[in-house]
């Protein structure tokens, strides 16, 4: 069987439900059963081009934010967005309270945002504890970390299955200027820096291509979020890393990555 965590969309197989989710805490009341995709449809569904993005919102003193990668132009006159929120997650809780929400675009060199506000969930840690941020209309804005942002206000909602698929209107947007030479974080960008991998550069420093080359060892995968750790791409075996090494996406210990057979 399979089963799927409506919060983090967290994906395992097993008779039953783990009890905790690896990834995002919640208890196994909130996995569903879901059917096998073909290997076919995956793949299909996963070359879609978007990209990713990180919603912010308040409702009632209490923010949150959450990684999303669905969000794209309805119509230029009048200016609106369309974006999709998974119905279980806090964040989309909060925007159907106030009906409103910030899209930060994230840039290829803040994956970090991803992991901290898509691997947990906001109802039990605070996301912005280590995230400096700026109120727009009482929302948490990402100025200093995303490329650009979309202040915006829900006019209309459909119901989509496990999401809610919400038609925004922009009232009002920001744009770093301190980041404008670096590219949007696409959703294939994330599979390949989730992988362990690194986005491929302009130019490459010969000498750093021989480290590479010289780099051997076995691949390690974070049994909590799925990193993996590749000495060919990171210059250092697993081995050789210090017992106080964290995993960069979640902050998984050490002790909780496994070899790859």
């Amino acid at each position: 069987m399979k089963w799927k965590c409506e919060v983090c969309d967290y994906e395992m197989k097993g008779n039953e439900p783990v009890e905790i989710c690896p990834v995002c805490g919640v208890d196994k009341t909130n996995f569903v059963q879901v059917e096998e995709d073909s290997k076919d449809i995956k793949t299909s569904i996963r070359q879609i081009i978007y990209g990713m993005f990180v919603i912010t919102t308040e409702s009632k003193g209490k923010i949150n934010g959450q990684a999303a990668n669905t969000v794209f132009q309805l119509t230029s006159e009048p200016k609106q967005i369309a974006v999709c929120l998974n119905k279980n997650n806090y964040t989309t809780e909060l925007v159907l309270e106030s009906k409103k929400l910030i899209v930060n675009v994230i840039g290829q060199d803040a994956f970090q945002l991803i992991a901290n506000f898509g691997f947990s969930c906001g109802r039990d840690r605070n996301k912005f504890e280590e995230v400096k941020y700026k109120e727009i209309k009482g929302m948490p804005a990402l100025l200093d970390d995303a490329l650009s942002g979309m202040i915006c206000k829900v006019e209309n909602m459909m119901d989509v299955g496990s999401h809610w698929l919400m038609v925004c209107s922009v009232e009002d947007a920001f744009v770093n200027n301190n980041k404008k030479d670096i590219l949007p974080l696409s959703y294939s960008d994330f599979r390949l820096i989730k992988s362990g991998k690194k986005l491929p550069e302009k130019e490459v420093n010969t000498e750093k291509k021989e480290v590479k080359k010289m780099a051997g060892g076995e691949k390690y995968i974070c049994t909590v979020c799925g990193y993996v750790h590749d000495p060919a791409v990171e210059g250092v075996e697993f081995k050789d890393l210090p017992d106080s090494y964290t995993c960069p996406l979640c902050g998984a210990p050490k002790s909780d990555f496994e070899i790859i057979e």
